[in-house]
Order: C-alpha cells, then sequence, then structure tokens
C-alpha cells in the first residue's frame, strides 16, 4: 500500500525539518480543513494508500518535490486532467492520444494547414 511513496514523504519531511504538525497544516482537504496527523502518519507508515491528487499536488509544494513525479509514484492523476477527462469531448480526444498517437497528430497537422 504506498510504501515507495510514504517513505518517500517522510524522509523529504524530515529532510526540510518539518513535524507531521507542520506539514499537515500546510495541506488542506477540499472542506478547507487540514489533514489529521494520524492520516499522515499512516501515509508514511504505509498503512494507507496514497491520497487523492489534490492532497498529493499540495504534499509535493510543501515539501519542493515536482507534482507530477510525485503523483506517478502515487498512482494518481493530475486534479486538473481528472477533471477535464469528464468532459466528453476532452474523454474522447485523451483516447486518441493514447490509442492512436499518429492519428492525434494528423489531426494536428490539418488543423495547423488549415489556419
Amino acid at each position: 500500500m504506498g510504501k515507495d511513496f510514504g517513505s518517500l514523504i517522510k524522509i523529504k519531511r524530515l529532510e526540510k525539518s518539518l513535524s507531521l504538525k507542520k506539514l499537515c497544516l500546510q495541506v488542506k482537504r477540499e472542506d478547507g480543513q487540514p489533514i489529521s496527523v494520524s492520516y499522515l502518519n499512516d501515509i508514511e507508515q504505509g498503512r494507507r494508500n496514497p491520497p487523492e491528487g489534490l492532497i498529493v499536488v499540495q504534499i509535493a509544494e510543501a515539501l519542493g518535490l515536482d507534482k507530477d513525479e510525485l503523483l506517478k509514484l502515487a498512482g494518481k492523476p493530475a486534479p486538473d486532467l481528472e477533471k477535464a477527462i469528464r468532459n466528453p469531448k476532452m474523454a474522447a480526444l485523451f483516447r486518441i492520444v493514447h490509442d492512436d498517437p499518429e492519428k492525434f497528430q494528423k489531426l494536428l497537422n490539418e488543423k495547423e494547414k488549415k489556419k
């Protein structure tokens, strides 16, 4: 359960001389409340899976880590991309890019020619 993720968070937090409580105060849930010390401790100890993308991004910012790399390690999509993919047209575009990158490049080239 996210052992590598939790270990990295703990190592980086200690390198920055941040207590669990100080880091928690910098990381807010969607309702604006900070995450709990016990929750972060469980993540660091590998007793909980990595949190949702919004929390991962805030942890990355607080610890000076690359948010995309941390999201990848956590196995979570970026919050902005997760929101975008809920749009049916964007979801279709992501599928084209993923399933057939050559087709996507062809569409881009055609669009450029029309300009």
